[in-house]
């Protein structure tokens, strides 16, 4: 192979620039005559005069076409011909030489040789800022410009272990096609399935690592254990918000409330907006039963069951598994070919240990047969020994016999420190092996960290784990599995200990407990796993709005309670759980399971777990709409409640919230009246209900109320209620004809409602935020905050706000189909409501709205349906504010239309 000189090399540049003058010379040509051809016509069909310089073209105007598109096609045939001979010389030139060259790029040289063979080629090399471009014996460079398709490595990606194997050598076809499909449009599952130890963690880290700059990360690994759960995911999406101030105030709604799993992912999805986001689930076979397929965490599988049905987001989820995973609708790619011989030597140098004595590549080659974990065991074992002769791997002809080589390798703190490890199969810290050993946890972290450094196990953070199914095989050579259970139940008491001890402000805290759990349901001890659970939910769970992370226990200790405080217990948190997850139908119906197995005898006291449940049944039926029902549990635990009982005064306010949504004000203020020691919790709760009364029936008195509500709730720093009287107070405003205080007040409210998390809260105060901005015409205002408000589509306030939703797109002339949607489910929800809770106005009015939406857009739909709701809201109750509602928001839906339209009911509402 010869070579080319720096002189010859400048002279093929130099023949190489004059030719491509003469390219850009006559494609400039050919674009002239495109634009003359274009005034030519422009003449023969045109009146207008044009300059003199063209009026030879516009006098003769189809005799100059002609002759102009017979020039263009001789300068294209040139241009043909040049390309052609560019082409050919190209061919000539790299037929018989390589090209040996430095391309300087930014701050450092990158040196290659580039092999011409017997055809062309192109390549980009990219260095610094400059790019060069290689095309045959053509040589581009441009400064500061990276192709579109190009990526470069990046470091964030939280969660990616500390040392993942380099095992890419013969596999970057298959990265590339990773790529493609996670790129692609359709599809939002994508597996890559292969083996353990074949290289699967390698490959999707070098998928984040160079992702392009436009696309956000999050790692999640389950690593034998639920450490992957519905809110962890939640939290890896809501990480992914690119605006920081809106991925803040995300972060702050996510850390409290109750907003079931449904919602959060809503108002995730929400903010994502457009972004796109790669989500890696490392490790994913674990999260399934392997004997059913079924799914361990059932608020998991909801969560990426919700996630699928949604197609206005651009998340992709890339699922790492060692078998092809129980999904529908996936892009797969598999990886299960051991490494060639040719890159095992360059895969040996990357996983050897730092500070081990040089390898012995032909002992690893013959152990391993280029499985990359395998090699990576080999080389462990002969760095954490390097005295063992060679001829000991050959022994080890299979896993099972390379795990007891590995053992019989290590030093007894070091042995001791990885059965224990295994048998707890998880992330565990030093001290927790301490524990189970008898040593320190110094003693136990330099054992473990040595085994880290030899790549036998893997650290993240300070917790260390085994890669995938090798705990098992490390623990199948304990004969005693009394000593198995005895260890897992001595770890989860210690973690129970510790949980105890500790305080924790969000989900990820709470390890040491979800481990405590964990390990009990291994060792056989359900109830104690249950005891834990109840504690965990009453401490911090149940506050967050995250008892739902406790669901995959739930279902493994749901067959073996036999104790009747344990099922009490099981149930309380089952269907706070299923709430959670935004099952409300089903969190009623395991309620009343437990009403039925609490329920004594007539005559006998009624227990605290059956008050309890009614307590629990009463406030799920009000959320989902059920006001008649919940009154009616409210009633049944005044009946049943023993005097003095301290949940009295709670149970009062419930009953006359209830009585209120059914208009029976006087019934309510009689409950109101009965609380006989105000609780200051109660006090703003009390106050508001009390201001809300003198709104829909029109006292005076509702002003006064609202600021001692707001001022007892600030005090508390109660923020959600002090946004409920601002909200309530714009509609106050409103009633009295003062749009400037209504609008002050019902922002006020909205920028509370974006920090905390009340689903409600946030519906109710966008949605009036929206009928303001509709009555002063502002009607692009106006659909970007019924937009927002109906981002929870649940309950009468999310009725409201579709119904809202509907106006504003009316009116704001969106598409019809929009509008027509939007109209649709809000009649369809408060028909629901309505038929749920018999005699309550809102639902009424919401459906009257609605319908007549319907109507506008299709008159000959009629109005009698909707009148027909108008009319029966306005016998159920038509004083105060609920009159002035709902004439509002009649007003604004017919601001537009002819004087003429829906004739009943603009009589009906005067």
């Amino acid at each position: 192979m010869s070579g080319i000189t720096g002189r010859q090399e400048v002279a093929v540049r130099s023949k190489d620039r004059s030719r491509a003058l003469v390219v850009a010379l006559l494609a400039a040509l050919a674009g002239i005559l495109t634009s003359l051809i274009a005034i030519a016509i422009n003449g023969a069909t045109g009146d207008e005069p044009w300059p003199q310089a063209f009026r030879l073209i516009q006098e003769h105007p189809w005799r100059s076409v002609v002759i102009l598109t017979l020039a263009g096609i001789v300068v294209a045939f040139f241009l043909l011909r040049l390309g052609s001979g560019s082409d050919k010389s190209t061919e000539d030139d790299s037929s018989t030489w390589a090209v040996g060259q430095t391309v300087s790029g930014g701050s450092g040289n990158q040196n290659q040789v580039i092999s011409g063979g017997s055809g062309s080629f192109s390549q980009v090399v990219s260095g610094g800022p400059a790019t060069v471009t290689h095309y045959g014996d053509v040589i581009h460079q441009t400064i500061a410009q990276v192709p579109p398709e190009e990526t470069k490595p990046v470091t964030d990606v939280p969660g990616l272990p500390e040392f993942v194997a380099g095992t890419l050598f013969d596999r970057r076809t298959l990265l590339q096609q990773l790529r493609s499909k996670m790129s692609r449009s359709d599809g939002m599952f994508v597996e890559l399935v292969g083996p353990r130890g074949i290289g699967k963690t390698a490959i999707a880290a070098e998928l984040l690592r160079t992702r392009p700059d436009n696309i956000a990360v999050g790692y999640l690994a389950v690593r034998g254990y639920p450490g992957v759960n519905a809110y962890s995911v939640v939290d890896k999406l809501a990480a992914a918000v690119a605006d920081e101030d809106d991925r803040q105030r995300l972060i702050e709604r996510l850390e409290n409330g109750d907003s079931d799993l449904r919602m959060r992912l809503n108002d995730v999805l929400g903010e994502l907006g457009s972004g796109r986001v790669w989500l890696v689930v490392d490790d994913a076979q674990d999260l399934f039963v392997s004997e059913s397929g079924a799914w361990r965490d059932e608020a998991l599988e909801l969560l990426f069951c919700e996630l699928k049905k949604r197609r206005q987001h651009r998340v992709k989820v890339l699922w790492v598994s060692e078998v092809s995973l129980p999904l529908e609708d996936t892009l797969l790619e598999s990886v299960d070919q051991r490494l060639p011989a040719r890159d095992f030597a360059d895969l040996i140098a990357k996983l050897a240990a730092p500070g081990a004595p040089a390898p012995r590549v032909g002992a690893v080659d013959k152990a391993a047969r280029g499985h990359p974990r395998t090699a990576e065991l080999v080389l462990g074992i002969q760095a954490v020994n390097p005295h063992r002769q060679d001829d000991s791997l050959d022994a080890a002809p299979d896993a099972k016999a390379l795990t007891r080589l590995l053992l019989s390798s290590l030093d007894e703190h070091q042995n001791r420190a990885l059965r224990l490890l295994a048998v707890l199969d998880r992330p565990a810290r030093p001290a927790v092996i301490g524990h189970l050993a008898g040593h320190s946890a110094d003693q136990i972290r330099e054992a473990l960290d040595e085994l880290v450094r030899c790549r036998i196990i893997r650290r993240f953070d300070d917790h260390y784990y085994l890669p995938a199914g090798e705990a098992d095989r490390i623990a199948e050579t304990i004969t005693n599995t009394s000593e198995i259970v005895t260890s897992r139940s001595r770890a989860a008491q210690f973690l129970e200990d510790a949980a105890g001890r500790g305080s924790a402000a969000r989900l990820a805290d709470l390890d040491d407990g979800f481990h405590a759990v964990d390990l009990y349901l291994n060792a056989g001890e359900p109830g104690r796993a249950v005891q834990l659970m109840s504690l965990l939910d009453d401490r911090y769970l149940r506050r967050w709005g995250q008892t739902a992370a406790l669901t995959p226990w739930l279902a493994r200790a749901s067959g073996h309670l036999f104790g009747y405080r344990e099922r009490v217990t099981y149930v309380n948190l089952a269907g706070a759980a299923l709430a959670q997850q935004g099952q409300l139908a089903v969190a009623i119906e395991v309620i009343e399971s437990g009403i039925r197995m609490s329920n004594r005898p007539a005559g006998q006291p009624v227990s605290a777990a059956h008050l309890a449940f009614l307590v629990q049944l009463a406030a799920y039926c009000f959320r989902a709409g059920q006001v008649s029902k919940a009154s009616a549990c409210y009633q049944t635990l005044l009946d049943s409640s023993p005097p003095g009982h301290k949940g009295i005064d709670a149970t009062h306010l419930g009953l006359a919230l209830c009585l209120a949504e059914m208009a029976a004000f006087t019934q309510a203020e009689g409950h109101i009246e009965a609380v006989t020691s105000i609780d200051q919790n109660l006090e703003p709760q009390l106050l508001h209900l009390q201001a809300l009364i003198s709104f829909e029936r029109g006292d005076d008195s509702d002003l006064v109320r609202l600021r001692r509500a707001r001022s007892r709730a600030e005090k508390l720093d109660a923020r959600a209620m002090v946004a409920q009287c601002d909200d309530l107070a714009a509609w106050v405003w409103l009633l009295r004809g003062d749009r400037d205080k209504a609008k002050e007040a019902a922002t006020r409210a909205q920028e509370v409602a974006v920090r905390v998390n009340d689903p409600d809260l946030w519906s109710s105060s966008h949605t009036t935020l929206a009928v303001l901005e509709l009555g002063q015409g502002a009607y692009d205002s106006a659909l970007r905050a019924a937009r927002l408000a109906t981002r929870y589509a649940s309950g009468l306030s999310a009725a409201q706000a579709l119904a809202v939703l509907g106006v504003a797109s009316l009116r704001a002339r969106e598409p019809e189909v929009d509008t027509r949607q939007a109209f649709t489910a809000a009649a369809e929800l408060a028909h629901r409501l309505k038929t749920e809770s018999p005699g309550c106005y809102p639902p009424l009015d919401v459906e009257g709205l609605a319908l007549a939406g319907l109507t506008l857009l299709r008159p000959e739909l009629g109005e009698q349906a909707a009148f027909d709701c108008y009319l029966a809201a306005r016998q159920i109750l038509n004083t105060g504010g609920a009159r002035a509602r709902r004439r509002e928001l009649f007003a604004v839906l017919t601001a537009g239309s002819s004087n003429g339209a829906l004739p009943q009911i603009k009589d009906l509402l005067g």
